[in-house]
């Protein structure tokens, strides 16, 4: 029953609108905006940043840790995500409204960053014994994640 009425209200949402690109971005713990029309997204890409607008090229993207930014207007609104995959996809009705999931693992407005923790954390990463293979890369790997942090932050 759920199901069918989340269904329901994300079409009752995007109806009506006529050639917008229609947003979804969503982690495993929330939907940030379901079908929301906006004028573009930026996404840090694996192979570079990148803007997807209505009528783009079908695209299937894995995603870095890195800020997206949610352009509608004059507004501009910036997350933070740790890594996941943008899917586009063209309109399957008439409206001329493709679709944009972004499926991220952690997803945050930059304005809940804290920089100074996250370079608190960045020091004790580098500080830990690093004696084994999986000790070394977990320092790899989470220094590379909060330094994109700390980026995002500033």
């Amino acid at each position: 029953m759920a199901l069918r009425l989340a269904r329901a209200l994300r079409f009752a949402e995007s109806a009506g609108v006529q050639n917008r690109l229609l947003l979804s971005l969503c982690t495993p713990a929330e939907a940030i905006a379901v079908k929301k029309p906006v004028d573009s997204v930026t996404v840090p890409g694996t192979e570079g940043t990148f803007t997807v607008t209505n009528n783009h090229s079908l695209i299937v993207s894995q995603l870095k840790a890195g800020v997206i930014t949610v352009r509608d207007g004059q507004e501009a609104k910036d997350y933070f995500i740790s890594d996941g995959f943008l899917f586009y996809n063209h309109p399957t009705d008439g409206s001329g409204c493709c679709t944009c999931e972004v499926s991220a693992v952690e997803c945050v407005p930059t304005s809940a960053l804290d920089k100074d923790r996250a370079a608190q954390v960045l020091s004790e990463l580098m500080a830990a014994p690093k004696d084994t293979e999986w000790d070394r890369a977990r320092a790899q790997l989470g220094a590379a994640l909060v330094n994109q942090v700390i980026k995002a932050a500033e």
